[in-house]
């Protein structure tokens, strides 16, 4: 267990011990999620009370680490983002690859006001935004963390749960998934219709993929139609880009889309049904597509764009 952490708290190559400033650019981005769940991730709104955690170690840990190596494990920890009171979460410090698979150092976090125990979870290794590794496993080991706290740890992810041989990456994090209810899936991958990426610059795709990849999951065979772009052409007409995703393991077909644009008073600016006979949105994946409402039937041509919402539906 510790000859890992004790490979990271040194430098490569070196026997010297790293500063807390060095150790504190290995963190990588926190996955939370509510243990009333079920392992349904959860959206909190900002309003919702956040809470900062302490440090927790393993009984083994606290006997075997000098008071250093411990140190440097509080400050680390004193330096998480607060957690929104309730919630569980992980949040990765190292990440080392090696000949059989690839150690990662994360502090599991409990932030509700009970002991936690994590038994059966699923962690998933996300490069650059898109899964690399991912298994499930006991994590008995780690004991009953005390609320209000962190407790640092270590998982090794043998090869054969490599979802990718390419090790090349920026950003890193580890997801946590308790898996008992509800299966949440990111439709990344984008599907561009040709006659559209025919007509589109390596710019604009890039754009769209960045934000397949921060739009929220979805719940299992659920299908979201979100507006991403509105503008005005020389015409007059009212041009809309929808991202259609689909969290379903068949094709998403619809016949018509019935569209909604509002403004930022609520006002409607257009409303109207779309023949959408030829969208064809593959399982797992986002499709662009463009809506365009001719200008007479728009019915707030002054209507500021600086803020609008969409409602979609294919029903």
């Amino acid at each position: 267990m510790f000859q890992f952490l004790k490979n990271w708290f040194r430098g490569k190559d070196t026997e010297e011990l790293r500063s807390v400033d060095e150790i504190k650019q290995d963190l990588s981005q926190e996955s939370v999620t509510s243990p009333e769940a079920e392992g349904d991730l959860t959206y909190v709104s900002a309003e919702e009370v956040k809470v900062k955690t302490a440090l927790s170690l393993h009984p083994v840990w606290e006997q075997q680490l000098d008071t250093e190596k411990k140190y440097t494990l509080r400050f680390l920890q004193e330096d998480l983002p607060a957690m929104h009171e309730g919630t569980i979460g992980v949040i990765g410090f190292s990440l080392i690859p090696g000949e059989d698979g690839i150690t990662v150092a994360l502090f599991v976090r409990n932030a509700t006001p009970n002991q936690l125990k994590i038994e059966n979870v699923g962690l998933t290794i996300v490069l650059d935004g898109k899964p690399f590794a991912r298994q499930k496993l006991n994590l008995s080991d780690v004991g009953n963390i005390p609320p209000m706290s962190s407790r640092p740890w270590e998982v090794f992810f043998p090869r054969e749960t490599f979802l990718s041989d390419n090790f090349a990456f920026k950003s890193w994090k580890v997801m946590l998934n308790l898996g008992t209810k509800t299966t949440y899936i990111w439709p990344h991958n984008l599907d561009i219709d040709p006659a559209m990426e025919a007509r589109m610059t390596d710019k604009q795709k890039a754009h769209l993929e960045r934000l397949a990849h921060k739009l929220p999951g979805l719940k299992y065979n659920m299908t979201e139609i979100t507006g991403f772009d509105i503008g005005k052409t020389k015409e007059g007409h009212l041009a809309i880009g929808l991202l259609i995703r689909n969290a379903r393991d068949t094709v998403y077909s619809p016949e018509k889309l019935r569209i909604e644009v509002r403004d930022a008073h609520d006002d409607l600016i257009a409303k109207g049904s779309v023949d959408a006979s030829k969208v064809v949105v593959k399982p797992g994946t986002t499709k662009p597509w463009l809506v365009v409402f001719p200008a007479d039937i728009i019915k707030k041509p002054d209507a500021s764009l600086d803020k609008w919402k969409l409602i979609a539906t294919d029903k």
